[in-house]
């Protein structure tokens, strides 16, 4: 019955773990890999005719005729183990329909839940992860202490947009104080201009008042007077304002200093929480922490899967065994076979159809039978008339059959 196994699971190998490698359940997976064994074996016999032709030399025509033989012997003892185990299969079929229906609910719940669990099987096994396995592998190298590092990368992320923020304010600032020092030194050039204008008026009309005063004789002390209340207001302006000025300048000074030096603490903060960024992506090979994020729930997904796909395999691996358990109190002779046939053991029609199926193969394989027995028995004639035609080579042939372990 191993040869039914053999056949029947050549399409069926794939990369799997504990349950037989992925067992199919469609009904037809025996019947057409049972066409292919057959056609296979049956190829090398095809179109291999042979004729007696009296002027042939008798070493090669004794040496063709012993090869059709053993191929022909060969193709034989294939064909026949093939055709009973398609006999055996199809007798294991009659009794299973012959169960009675009171004794089947238990072997049908079985052959149901391994059809369940099966397409449960395929369904993980067609799922399309998110997470390569270098991925996953890496996450869980990393699984106990994630669940701290995201919250703290989270944290820093947020902590550095702050921190962009808060520099962005204080080049604002320090801007803003460096405009207001430029117009306070704007405003005491302007003073500076004003006290140079004002000194040179007032000597210019000192001067003018003195000639006037020498040619006309005129009495010119209001205008003096008027000169010196204009220099004094002057004065008296300018020196307001430049000490305004000079108030202004310190504490614009102050306020720059002091943004210079929180700007530059904001900055080795930023740094430093940038580099440790840097190093949190570069370990858990992300760049950033929603992708580490998305990561992490793909592999708690994937973890979940695979838990899913161990407890399916173990319920798979259970029924299985059940099923055979079951068939074998019958006298099946291979009810190991069925557990990738369970739709055929749950479904009537399947059945009659994996039986048609395996009837026709079964007359293949019949008909492959006769036409090698037919290949066989003619070139044993043929020998047997070489020999009766030429009586002086039957020491020869006879030898000749002897060395390829033929006795006629």
């Amino acid at each position: 019955m191993g040869i039914i196994k053999r056949l029947f699971t050549v399409k069926n190998k794939k990369k799997e773990s504990p349950v037989k490698q992925n067992k199919k359940q469609e009904s037809d997976g025996f019947i057409n890999t049972m066409e292919d064994e057959i056609n296979k074996s049956t190829d090398k016999s095809e179109n291999k005719e042979t004729e007696f032709k009296p002027n042939t030399d008798s070493g090669d025509f004794i040496a063709d005729n012993c090869d059709q033989i053993i191929e022909s012997s060969k193709q034989l003892e294939e064909l026949k183990v093939e055709y009973q185990a398609v006999t055996s299969y199809l007798t294991d079929i009659q009794k299973l329909e012959q169960i009675p229906p009171d004794e089947r609910e238990y072997l049908n719940d079985t052959a149901r839940k391994i059809i369940t669990f099966t397409r449960e099987r395929a369904k993980y096994q067609n799922n399309t992860r998110k997470i390569t396995d270098t991925q996953f592998k890496h996450i869980a190298k990393y699984e106990d202490v994630l669940p701290k590092e995201l919250i703290k990368m989270k944290n820093n992320e947020a902590y550095n947009n702050t921190i962009k923020t808060d520099m962005k304010y204080l080049e604002g600032e320090k801007g803003a104080l460096q405009y207001q020092k430029e117009e306070i030194l704007s405003k005491h050039t302007y003073l500076k201009n004003i006290a140079a204008v004002t000194c040179i008026l007032v000597i210019s009309l000192f001067l003018l008042f003195i000639i006037l005063q020498n040619v006309t004789k005129a009495n010119m002390q209001i205008p003096f007077l008027m000169t010196i209340i204009m220099a004094l207001v002057s004065a008296v302006y300018i020196f307001i304002n430049s000490g305004i000025n000079r108030n202004d300048m310190k504490l614009t000074e102050r306020k720059l200093n002091k943004a210079i030096n929180l700007l530059n603490k904001v900055k080795i903060k930023f740094i430093n929480n940038t580099n440790e960024l840097e190093y949190s992506y570069q370990k858990y090979m992300v760049n950033s922490y929603a992708e580490l994020w998305f990561l992490w729930e793909q592999y708690l997904k994937a973890k979940e899967e695979e838990k899913a796909y161990e407890k399916n395999t173990k319920q798979l691996e259970f029924y299985n065994r059940e099923l055979v358990k079951e068939l074998r109190s019958y006298d099946l002779k291979d009810p190991d076979i069925w557990v990738y046939q369970a739709a055929a053991v749950l479904d009537s029609k399947e059945m009659v159809e994996v039986r048609h199926r395996l009837n026709v193969r079964r007359q293949k394989l019949r008909e492959r039978i006769e036409y090698n027995n037919i290949l066989k028995e003619k070139s044993i004639e043929d020998i047997t008339e070489f020999i009766n035609q030429r009586p002086e080579n039957r020491e020869e042939v006879t030898r000749k059959l002897k060395d390829y372990g033929i006795y006629l």
